[in-house]
């Protein structure tokens, strides 16, 4: 029965479009009805899920339908979608539980089934043609809500709940207290190490600044001087001087044994140029002898 159903229902829309769907209604009813398919409307399918929905319909088709069903646009912006949900509907899809009245059942069978207009039905069923339509937007705006609920099902079940929630939570809060602890230690590590890097400069500044021979090189003037001699410079073109006037420290004394070298020279040129005086001295007087003499 469920093949005879899904090949009548496919047949509606051609060699049966012109069954009256009153016939065309109680056809199908029939099938539900069997004592086969009492227990399941949809043959061996069963409720969709929101992947055989998605792969029949798209988000922007659902958002058509819930806009319809708000009355919000024309039932032509949905006429392309009557066939789809009405062979979902009388296929069983939307689950046993689910059910539109005879009335709005016929509407989607003609209307989706047969392809059929609006004034064809409201002429089958005497019925005024603005009831027809409130009769089929309230199916319409039914089905919507009932598809929305499939796609919000699956989104529920992606969501973390119950004991699952309880273990995540725990394995959150020990990740969190490790993570605490772990900050904590590196912290103070950074602060070791930067108080070690610290001394090591000061200790390299002041062997630096002891060292007459490496001093005379280094760069004179402070940041503010240099800002201020700076200002307003043209730094691109490379060219001209800059002269920053600085004090000029009196270099240390040199260690002992340059001070005994030096010591021991100023010595020796002291008693060389004694005894060059006594010598000269001494040749002055014998000539002056000498000439008394004659």
């Amino acid at each position: 029965l469920g093949d005879t159903r899904r090949r009548f229902i496919t047949l509606l829309a051609g060699a049966f479009r012109e069954l009256e769907v009153r016939l065309a209604l109680s056809v199908l009813e029939n099938f539900y009805q069997s004592g086969s398919e009492k227990s399941n409307r949809s043959g061996n399918s069963g409720k969709m899920s929101a992947e055989e929905l998605e792969s029949v319909m798209t988000l922007h088709d659902l958002k058509r339908l819930e806009l319809y069903g708000r009355n919000l646009c024309d039932h032509h912006l949905v006429a392309d979608l009557l066939p789809v949900i009405s062979k979902l509907y009388f296929m069983g899809r939307f689950g046993t539980e689910f059910n539109v009245s005879n009335v709005q059942a016929a509407l989607l069978c003609g209307l989706g089934l047969q392809n059929r207009t609006v004034e064809s039905l409201t002429r089958e069923l005497n019925l005024p043609g603005n009831q027809v339509l409130a009769m089929f937007n309230k199916a319409v705006r039914k089905l919507s809500i009932a598809l929305n609920a499939i796609l919000e099902e699956k989104e529920k079940e992606a969501l973390i709940g119950g004991e699952k929630r309880k273990k995540a939570e725990a394995a959150a809060g020990r990740m969190r207290d490790v993570a605490q602890k772990t900050l904590e230690e590196d912290v103070a590590g950074a602060a070791t190490d930067a108080m070690k890097s610290m001394q090591e400069n000061n200790e390299a500044s002041s062997a630096i600044a002891d060292n007459d021979g490496l001093m005379q090189y280094a760069v004179k003037g402070s940041d503010k001087q240099w800002s201020k001699l700076l200002d307003g410079k043209d730094l691109e073109g490379g060219t001209g001087a800059i002269q920053i006037q600085t004090t000029r420290t009196k270099r240390k004394a040199v260690d002992e044994e340059d001070m005994k070298q030096e010591a021991e020279k100023e010595k020796l040129l002291k008693n060389t140029s004694t005894g060059g005086k006594k010598s000269s001295g001494g040749k002055k007087t014998t000539k002056s002898k000498k000439k008394g003499k004659w």
